[in-house]
């Protein structure tokens, strides 16, 4: 049998999650009834190598469809965290 483990909330409703679980930056998380279960999630970041992907082609009208629809062109910025994310946009 599994053993159960209870977490508390503080003051402010927030949980103090176990040491492993807290350099954790994104959970993915269920509800069922009373139940939540938090499940670490696993970014690109993590498991860069994404060579196996096969690689999608899009039909020109939906390509044609999403260009009207979203004008953003940006391009991607690539940081590990947030914080990096915006150091490099300020330059």
């Amino acid at each position: 049998m599994a053993e159960i483990n209870i977490l508390k909330t503080d003051s402010r409703g927030r949980v103090t999650l176990p040491g492993i679980f807290r350099k954790e930056p994104l959970f993915e998380y269920i509800v069922e009834g009373d139940q939540i279960t938090l499940y670490p999630v696993r970014t690109v970041r993590k498991f860069s190598d994404m060579s196996g992907l096969p690689i999608e082609k899009l039909e020109p009208e939906w390509v044609e469809k999403e260009e009207k629809i979203n004008q953003d062109r940006r391009s991607g910025i690539r940081a590990s965290s947030p914080s990096e994310a915006l150091k490099k946009l300020r330059k």
